[in-house]
């Protein structure tokens, strides 16, 4: 591809600041795209191996490499990086990857091994090798169209404001990031990786975040509708959680959320108990699970509250990252 006389019309830059307030000015909109994509993102991901470390482990090895391209001004499209048979890949310290990624250093060490054995990774003296397997494995095809997405939802908002000159079609977004892959791609995952270990650092493990994940998200999608049949339930000042709590009124089962993550069942029951003794979760009488009720709940206790309070702040830092990841991947498009 040649850059020669491609010219960059800066007055057509996005700026961070302004997604960040569309974000937030059509936030209950966003959400249920954002929760739609990271829901299915992590549906994909626990089929992968039937364990969510050793996958975040994997995309954190092959995001070492699209940063070793970014910084040497190499860009891969989708098809030109899932062409290779393998790729080299830097240096992995065990215990710069146990720190950023909250796993222990004895469980790394051991997801590397078990990712050799099952021959996504592959060590030659120094070099470490990324086979094609690795690489069919975290193959985002999915992912890229969910993306894309909410992206293109994201720039109907940025039209409206006058940030845009048009909306973006989800089939130009898709095509863009496919074209400038492991570019995008990187963001993607600096996005990702550590949005999945702030939960973790709550829930203890991912999991349980993906369970009580789905439940949100199910309250959610209650409360979007009772909200477009009734536009004045936003007029209010009350937060996001208080609205997900008086109007998401309707929870998930055990077996409908083992059908909907891929977590097995016995695996639901035992996180959903844990959810329920830290107070994460209520049971209602048809027992389906909900996220505290709130102060009003005849459960309510000052932990409780502390950790919701501490449970908003992330989804806050994760609405301005997210703000962050699509101003960037829609910059590529537009410049």
């Amino acid at each position: 591809m040649s850059f020669a006389n491609k010219e960059i019309k800066f007055s057509k830059k996005i700026q961070i600041e302004d997604s960040l307030n569309v974000f937030k000015k059509y936030h209950d909109s966003l959400i249920t795209e954002i929760f739609y994509f990271q829901q299915q993102w992590l549906t994909n991901a626990f089929k992968r191996f039937k364990d969510f470390d050793k996958y975040v482990i994997l995309i954190y090895i092959i995001n070492k490499a699209f940063k070793g391209y970014n910084d040497h001004f190499i860009v891969n499209s989708f098809d030109d990086f899932y062409s290779k048979v393998n790729f080299e890949i830097p240096r992995i310290n065990i215990i710069d990857l146990s720190r950023e990624l909250n796993i222990s250093k004895e469980t790394t060490r051991r997801k590397m091994i078990e990712l050799e054995k099952d021959g996504a990774l592959i060590k030659e003296k120094k070099k470490v090798m990324l086979q094609r397997i690795g690489q069919e494995i975290q193959k985002p095809i999915d992912s890229i169209k969910n993306l894309s997405r909410v992206i293109s939802h994201f720039s109907d908002q940025l039209s409206k404001e006058g940030m845009l000159k048009n909306n973006i079609s989800k089939i130009e977004i898709e095509q863009k990031i496919k074209s400038n892959f492991t570019q995008c791609w990187q963001y993607f995952f600096d996005y990702q990786i550590p949005m999945i270990t702030r939960w973790k650092a709550i829930f203890g493990d991912i999991e349980t975040w993906t369970i009580w994940g789905n439940c949100v998200y199910n309250q959610n999608l209650v409360m979007s509708k009772l909200v477009k049949a009734n536009h004045e339930l936003l007029k209010n000042n009350d937060t996001w959680i208080k609205r997900l709590n008086d109007y998401g009124d309707q929870g998930l089962n055990a077996m409908t959320i083992s059908e909907l993550t891929g977590i097995p069942r016995p695996t639901v029951i035992r996180k959903l108990k844990i959810l329920l003794k830290r107070k994460l979760l209520t049971k209602d009488k048809n027992n389906q699970y909900l996220i505290f009720s709130g102060p009003g709940s005849k459960n309510y206790n000052t932990e409780q509250i502390k950790i919701m309070d501490e449970i908003d702040k992330i989804r806050k830092i994760n609405g301005n990252e997210f703000s962050n990841l699509i101003t960037k991947i829609l910059n590529i498009i537009v410049l």
